[in-house]
C-alpha cells in the first residue's frame, strides 16, 4: 500500500526574489514523493524527497543570484545630516586644502551642503562643500575626509585624502 508523503520547506521571502514581498512572509515549497511499503520502495521515495529539495535549492540559488537590485550595497556611502561635527569637518578640509595647495588655489569655505559616510576602521566622509575660490567665483568642491577616533570616541587620525572642484551642473 502506498502513502503520500507531504514536505513543506519555509522560505524567506527576500531570498526568492519577490518583490515588494513583506519580510515576513514566507514561500512555502511542498515536495512530495510516494513512499511504498516495500523494502526497495523507501529508498526510492527518500531518493525523491532529496531531489525535490535539490530542486527548490537549484530554484532559490537562481530567484536569488537573478537580475542586480537597486538596493545599496553594505559598506557603501550613506547620507548624512550636516551637523556640527560635520561643518568642522568641512571647515578642516578647506584650511588643510588651502595649506597644502599654497595661496594658488585658495578656497573659501561657504557652508557644507552636503554629506555622505561610510564605516570603515573609521570613517570616510564625502563632503560636498560650497565656497569661492581665490578669484572669488563661486563653486562646489568636493573633500574626501578620513577621520579615524580611538575607542574613548577621541579624535587620532584626520586625512584629507581628495579635494577638487566640481563641474558646473547645467
Amino acid at each position: 500500500m502506498a502513502a503520500l508523503i507531504n514536505t513543506t520547506l519555509s522560505v524567506p521571502a527576500s531570498l526568492t526574489g519577490a518583490v515588494g514581498a513583506p519580510r515576513r512572509s514566507r514561500l512555502a515549497v511542498v515536495a512530495r514523493a510516494v513512499r511504498c511499503d516495500e523494502q526497495g520502495g523507501q529508498e526510492s521515495s527518500r531518493r525523491a524527497v532529496v531531489f525535490g529539495a535539490a530542486a527548490v535549492v537549484t530554484a532559490l540559488t537562481a530567484a536569488v543570484s537573478g537580475p542586480a537590485r537597486a538596493e545599496p550595497l553594505p559598506g557603501g556611502y550613506v547620507d548624512m545630516v550636516v551637523d556640527d561635527h560635520v561643518r568642522g569637518l568641512g571647515e578642516w578640509a578647506v584650511r588643510q586644502h588651502n595649506k597644502e595647495s599654497g595661496e594658488k588655489d585658495d578656497v573659501q569655505f561657504g557652508k557644507v551642503v552636503k554629506a555622505q559616510g561610510q564605516v570603515v576602521n573609521g570613517m570616510n566622509y564625502n563632503l560636498f562643500i560650497d565656497g569661492k575660490d581665490s578669484r572669488g567665483a563661486p563653486g562646489t568642491y568636493l573633500a574626501e575626509v578620513y577621520e579615524k577616533a580611538n575607542g574613548a570616541g577621541v579624535q587620532e587620525t584626520l586625512k584629507l585624502n581628495e579635494f577638487v572642484r566640481l563641474p558646473k551642473s547645467s
